[in-house]
């Protein structure tokens, strides 16, 4: 009896403290959270998923040249196609992010790779409801 008592004891303090552990410092910061958003598109990017691709990207994402977010998604398919990501790679291990007071943070540098060549990008994303989400893309040089 008194071991039984004593492993529902111990079990129950295990218990306890996963549970405590769980919810202490379980809030995320935004800086691993926007790290979670560029790999994600790091991945999507690398699979040629452009679904996984657009999920990275906000509602409200323009570009001048390119326009919205629509029309963004078929000039990326249309870039897919073509054979600009064939082999690409991401490089993530440079990368810096900038919080920003207005909601925003740039992060950069994004090194893409592919057998076309190689460009660095930097993002801007914005925090929304449903996580951080990408803004705008601006590619060196541009």
């Amino acid at each position: 009896m008194k071991v039984l008592l004593k492993g529902m004891f111990v079990g129950l303090f295990v218990l306890a403290l996963t549970a405590g552990c769980a919810s202490v410092g379980s809030k995320v910061s935004d800086q691993d959270l926007i790290k979670d958003l560029v790999n994600q598109l790091k991945v999507a990017l690398e699979n040629k998923d452009i679904d996984g691709i657009m999920n990275t990207f906000s509602d409200d994402f323009y570009h001048p040249e390119v326009g919205g977010k629509e029309e963004g998604k078929e000039m990326l398919q249309m870039a897919l196609d073509a054979g600009y990501a064939d082999n690409g790679e991401v490089f993530v291990d440079d990368m810096e992010i900038e919080l920003k007071d207005d909601g925003t943070a740039t992060v950069y540098p994004i090194d893409l790779s592919a057998d076309p060549g190689s460009i660095s990008i930097e993002l801007l994303v914005k925090k929304e409801a449903a996580g951080w989400r990408i803004l705008e893309v601006r590619p060196d040089g541009m």
